[in-house]
């Protein structure tokens, strides 16, 4: 349904990768006839997904770059405060063409909407609450236990741009219960949960699906295909353990194939930017590669496809945010092996809609198919009420 022209509003969005979390309800307005824009920065480092057709893309970066070096406290700080002088920057040109918005959607993560108030006073603003950073067992500390005060100190740091970002903010949204409850309570009580969504009509079983790989290897559903997709090969989302569970998988079953889905570098944490926890793992590994397929990042349809021939999905996360793929591989129909950890166990019942092992324990992950059978757990599992609640954004909530 198009907007009617008379009440076609202005909308405008601020991301460092946009559209991320904003693809549905960019296109939402878009095809409803709304007037769309995207602040961003125009990265080109694995973690951009396809634009939106119908949103105009305004690139902002630092019109100055920070002076520290990057291992100065500070250095995180001043980049935040820069990039977000250059966001107003491009906000004023905008507000001097004519163009202001009436809501205003901001990823907090980096805080560079903090100061766009102060431009477009008049707007309503919705914080996307994605993440904050807490020091404990259950967070932060998860892998590495107590990293030492300066450790702490600078993980700390990285919540200041994002209580900057909030404090003007009219809506404040998380996608999942888990994230929304990282906050402070002071802050959580404001938020609202909010799901990303999850296309079901896309994202479900397919017995006729097939996969080729880049090297010319065709999977069919049905296959003994145990499945793992993540941006990188990153210790926050199980690498080590995972190749260590596919080792015992390949050893019990000469007829398990594996699909890798995404790259050698790792996103978050130590060795950020780096292939050295790839280059390392592997390096340990004892692995029959003929039966393990690396394939990289993939576009969508290939990577959906991978999905629908998986046999056994691997899921493993820290306490961290919970990746797209684990719910969409729930709603592809995988048998679905997951860490029990707290963001999985959102969703996730052991032996009702999965199956939950230790994050730590390959041997664990690895007899986590101790039901016999490759596809005892698919979609149909999947509590109906938490499916339907992440179809879609399916509108706003009431906003102050």
């Amino acid at each position: 349904m198009t907007a009617n022209k008379a009440i076609a509003m202005k909308i405008l969005f601020i991301h460092h990768y946009f559209p991320g979390q904003f693809a549905r309800i960019a296109r939402d307005y878009v095809a409803r006839g709304h007037d769309v824009i995207a602040l961003h920065r125009g990265l080109k480092d694995g973690r951009s997904n396809p634009p939106v057709d119908g949103v105009r893309m305004v690139e902002y970066g630092q019109e100055v770059e920070v002076d520290r070096p990057e291992h100065h406290s500070l250095f995180e700080t001043e980049q935040y405060i820069r990039e977000s002088a250059s966001v107003v920057k491009r906000a004023l040109m905008l507000r001097d063409d004519g163009w202001i918005p009436d809501i205003v959607y901001g990823h907090t993560g980096w805080g560079t909407g903090a100061f766009v108030q102060d431009v477009f006073p008049d707007a309503k603003y919705v914080k996307y609450c994605e993440w904050f950073y807490n020091n404990n067992a259950e967070s932060t500390e998860f892998l590495e236990g107590d990293r030492g005060y300066v450790n702490r100190f600078l993980t700390s740091l990285l919540n200041m741009p994002i209580l900057s970002d909030l404090m003007r903010a009219d809506l404040m949204i998380s996608p999942t219960e888990w994230q929304r409850s990282q906050f402070p309570a002071a802050i959580r009580s404001a938020i609202q949960v909010l799901p990303d969504g999850v296309d079901t009509d896309l994202l479900k079983p397919d017995p006729d699906a097939t996969y080729t790989t880049p090297a010319g290897r065709t999977f069919r559903h049905g296959d003994r295909v145990v499945t793992y997709v993540a941006r990188g090969s990153d210790p926050f989302r199980g690498f080590k353990p995972f190749i260590g569970a596919l080792e015992k998988l390949q050893k019990r079953d000469r007829r398990v194939e594996a699909i890798v889905v995404g790259d050698r570098t790792v996103y978050y944490g130590s060795g950020h930017d780096t292939e050295a926890h790839f280059d390392e793992v592997m390096a340990e590994a004892d692995l029959d590669m003929a039966r393990a397929h690396f394939v990289g990042s993939l576009p969508y349809d290939s990577y959906r496809r991978v999905l629908q021939v998986s046999a056994a999905h691997i899921y493993l996360t820290v306490p961290f945010v919970l990746s797209w793929s684990a719910l969409e591989a729930l709603s592809t129909g995988c048998a679905f092996i997951g860490s029990n950890t707290a963001p999985v166990r959102e969703f996730v019942t052991d032996g009702e809609n999965g199956f939950l092992a230790d994050f730590f324990d390959p041997s664990a992950i690895a007899e986590a198919r101790r039901c016999g059978r490759w596809t005892a757990v698919t979609a149909s599992t999947v509590c109906a009420a938490k499916r339907a609640r992440r179809s879609s954004r399916g509108g706003m909530p009431t906003m102050p």
